[in-house]
């Protein structure tokens, strides 16, 4: 008995149609010009689309080729899902690849993108929403595998214009508005074009701040700054710019090019209107600190690690008692906070948490006190946007072998809560270590700090020489 005298199995029939050519009585032909061979009957037991086609009245009904307006290769991978319920783009071979060959990842994960959003236009052409749903869980796996496809995935998607199904372009802008990394890729950028990078800058879903949309914006101009600089130019005036702290104001952004003198200075007009109708003093001393790295009462993290201390001379005798206060902490439980001191002879200063380094205490906002790394006892008083902190440094004569750290808070009601002391012997650390004392607070996720008042409780001895 011949092979062909065999019976073939039932769930085997559809896909002898994808390689039988003698079962094949249709060829369609492609907007590339390639070939794709198929049967007639089979697609329309599949698609309502190819039934009206090649069942109906249409003249592609007799026809041995005919048009269709995809590519070879979009059209290859829908005739074999239609025999098969499977394709190529789908069974991860393109991510194994990509995986297995680092040098060529870019490449592969930018073809990828494209042929997945090509194929479920396609699919969305064809009636085919089994596959356009497959198509959708792909496209998932791989954004949380890759942080620039979602971006990518959005160019595609713009690229192919309406016939994109509307849950994919939501699906990859919900990544990347939730996913500022996602911004922050360099190769993905000219992938992008002006339109797009518009729609991003005006969108109001972003989860992000202005600033970071200011470095997404310079980045996209660096991929190719003979073309974009000028289209940057019109881009940036969708930036609220009196959102970006001013210490970026008047450094990164204003140096960028991208914004003329009266923008900047309209910026600056506003934050200033905007502290004073937040009662922010305008009148305080010369000598009123502020914090170190942005010479304001404000200091804050752009989600990385900030440790930041006030301008303020080395404490190293006396009372001295000063008030912090949660400003903002973006929503973030716990905020991100670190409140303390840090010794300026071994103060590292390069923003990791200043309780981890050596000549560093403070009390965080999951109740744990440290003492140069090693931790204390625990509170369960959560600091909260608008708390008012205080911290007591007591450097007394009277003190001598010993030296405290403590800590207090005053929430929105006016309530007053007392903590036990977050850190003893800092005289004998002094002994050693002469430089003083700074006060000093470190801030992640978003969280910002500001500095509200200094107290001398009991000013410093000086000896006559």
């Amino acid at each position: 008995m011949n092979d062909t005298d065999k019976e073939v199995p039932l769930d085997k029939v559809l896909s002898s149609f994808l390689t039988d050519e003698e079962l094949q009585d249709v060829t369609l032909v492609t907007s590339d010009g390639q070939k794709v061979r198929a049967n007639r009957f089979v697609l329309s037991a599949r698609s309502s689309v190819f039934r009206r086609m090649f069942l109906g009245s249409f003249s592609e009904a007799t026809k041995p080729h005919v048009d269709v307006g995809f590519s070879g290769s979009i059209m290859q991978e829908i005739v074999e899902y239609i025999h098969t319920d499977d394709c190529s783009s789908l069974n991860g071979k393109k991510r194994k690849a990509c995986e297995e060959n680092e040098a060529k990842q870019w490449d592969a994960q930018k073809e990828l993108a494209e042929k997945l959003v090509a194929l479920s236009a396609a699919a969305m052409y064809y009636n085919l929403p089994s596959l356009v749903k497959e198509i959708e869980k792909s496209i998932s796996k791989v954004v949380k595998q890759v942080p620039s496809l979602p971006l990518m995935v959005l160019a595609s998607c713009r690229k192919e214009g309406p016939s994109v199904p509307s849950a994919l372009i939501e699906l990859a802008w919900s990544f990347v508005r939730a996913n500022k990394e996602v911004l922050m890729e360099a190769k993905a950028h000219a992938c992008v074009d002006a339109t797009l990078v518009e729609e991003i800058v005006k969108d109001e879903k972003l989860e992000m701040d202005e600033y970071d949309l200011f470095i997404f914006l310079t980045k996209w101009v660096d991929s190719n700054p003979k073309d974009r600089q000028a289209i940057a130019k019109n881009l940036g005036s969708n930036l609220r710019l009196e959102k970006i702290n001013p210490a970026y104001l008047s450094t990164s952004v204003s140096s960028s090019g991208l914004f003329a003198a009266d923008q900047i200075n309209e910026a600056y007009k506003k934050q200033a209107l905007a502290a004073q109708a937040h009662a922010v003093s305008f009148q305080g001393s010369r000598a009123c600190p502020v914090w170190k790295i942005s010479l304001t009462e404000q200091t804050g993290s752009d989600g990385s690690v900030n440790t930041d201390t006030l301008n303020f001379p080395p404490i190293k005798e006396g009372i001295h008692e000063w008030t912090v206060k949660l400003w903002d902490d973006q929503g973030f439980d716990p905020p991100g906070a670190v409140l303390g001191i840090v010794c300026t002879e071994t103060f590292a200063g390069n923003g990791s948490l200043l309780y981890s380094q050596k000549g560093g205490w403070g009390y965080d906002d999951c109740g744990d006190a440290y003492s140069e790394g090693k931790q204390g006892k625990q509170s369960h008083y959560d600091i909260s946007v608008e708390t008012q902190i205080n911290l007591t440094l007591n450097l007394s004569p009277t003190e001598k072998g010993n030296g405290t750290l403590s800590i207090s808070y005053e929430s929105i009601e006016g309530d007053k809560v007392s903590h036990e002391t977050i850190a003893n012997n800092l005289h004998d650390h002094l002994s050693a270590h002469p430089g003083g004392f700074l006060p000093a607070v470190s801030t992640r996720n978003g969280a910002r700090i500001m500095f509200m008042r200094m107290n001398t409780i009991q000013e410093p001895t000086f000896q006559q020489l």
